[in-house]
């Protein structure tokens, strides 16, 4: 008897385990997106740009967007415009960096298809969707047809609850057929989030840290005229993909710098993070482009940029 109940009693948690999964997985019905103009559609600000403004954004609108949903049937797109995600390379002496839309035409019944899709049960067990956890940045698109009206697709869910960016990429395999360039400054905190460095130069005296024992991964550069009393920044650039930057093997053959009295009339400056024994610290580095030509940086031993250093520095960010 014993038995019998143990073995009902597992039946029933099994029963009740599958209808669960059932109604979790199951996905929900996916709504119609609205129609609506044109003219209510304008780029949202790249990722994480919005707490970081010196002044509001120029471009701005006050009309609602229509909701998205799928691909409304009859709605034949001609036109579709995408958004960077994320700001340009360069930020100017003002905080001004730009990130563009970006028009596509062509033949959109393959996008409208994998915008369309059903969404996918989902699957609760799958261990590959924790690695999965962390999706890209979403990327503001909407479709325009020949009267000038306009949608916002959504995306088909996928096994692991993620958008389905299928339609996305059909897109983009389209011709671009145009750009539109938009500006918005950044304030001094931004520049240094975005451009790892920072626009106000901070003095350094030197110390007996030497920069050759630790790992260095800078990632943008700031520039400055150092001809008048004071600083004065000129810009900031993010290193560029290609040609790669090895920091680390590059100031491996800096020697350390001596007695100099030369004023340098341009200077870039980089942070960058590293281990100094259990702690880990942010490092502000000055890079003298004229004059002495020294690598400083508070605490550390000064050392003589060469000039093959010089030139991969501002081979990166060109």
């Amino acid at each position: 008897m014993i038995g019998r109940r143990v073995g009902l009693t597992i039946f029933l948690l099994v029963t009740a385990a599958l209808a669960s999964y059932g109604v979790l997985s199951t996905p929900q019905p996916r709504s119609v997106a609205e129609i609506g103009s044109a003219d209510q559609f304008v780029c949202a600000l790249p990722q994480d740009v919005g707490g970081y403004l010196a002044a509001p954004p120029q471009q701005q609108t006050f009309l609602p967007r229509p909701a998205p949903g799928t691909v409304p049937e009859g709605f034949e797109p001609v036109t579709a415009v995408v958004c960077d995600v994320s700001i340009g390379d360069h930020v100017g002496a003002d905080g001004t960096v730009t990130y563009v839309e970006r028009r596509y035409a062509g033949d959109f019944d393959a996008a409208v298809r994998e915008l369309n899709r059903p969404p996918t049960r989902r699957s609760i067990f799958d261990s590959q969707c924790l690695a999965s956890a962390l999706a890209a940045a979403p990327v503001d698109m909407w479709l325009i047809d020949a009267g000038g009206r306009a949608v916002q697709p959504s995306y088909p869910r996928g096994d692991c609850g993620l958008d389905n960016t299928l339609g996305l990429a059909e897109i983009l395999e389209l011709p671009e057929v145009g750009t539109t360039e938009h500006q918005i400054r950044l304030d001094t905190t931004g520049i240094a989030y975005f451009f790892s460095c920072s626009p106000v130069v901070l003095a350094s005296t030197p110390g007996p840290r030497s920069l050759l024992d630790l790992t260095l991964t800078p990632s943008g550069l700031c520039h400055f005229d150092t001809t008048g009393a004071s600083p004065e920044f000129t810009g900031a650039d993010r290193y560029a993909p290609e040609p790669y930057l090895d920091w680390n093997s590059t100031v491996t053959d800096l020697e350390p710098a001596g007695p100099c009295g030369q004023q340098a009339t341009s200077l870039a400056t980089t942070s960058t993070q590293s281990n100094i024994g259990d702690e880990y610290v942010s490092i502000d580095i000055h890079i003298e482009l004229d004059g002495c030509r020294r690598v400083l940086a508070d605490g550390f031993t000064p050392l003589t940029a060469s000039a093959a250093f010089l030139d991969s520095i501002e081979s990166a960010t060109a």
